[in-house]
């Protein structure tokens, strides 16, 4: 069975293979490290996040904390 295909749609099907994607992320997640460490930096997270739930402001975690996770793109 033959199908007709018009020649303006071969062209705008060549032109849409020929495009260069952008792959851009999706999401940011941390990477795995081991649960040693992340227990180490999810208490002091906790442990933030508690004293200003009682103290009623805002949490402000510890830079030093924050700083050890590496976030690794999805796409």
């Amino acid at each position: 069975m033959r199908v007709r295909v018009s020649s303006s749609t071969l062209r705008r099907l060549e032109a849409l293979e020929q495009r260069v994607f952008e792959v851009r992320p999706v999401a940011m997640w941390p990477k795995m490290i081991h649960v040693d460490k992340w227990s180490v930096i999810a208490a002091n997270m906790q442990a933030a996040l508690k004293a200003d739930v009682r103290g009623g402001g805002s949490t402000q975690y510890s830079t030093s904390d924050v700083e050890q996770l590496e976030l690794i793109a999805s796409e």
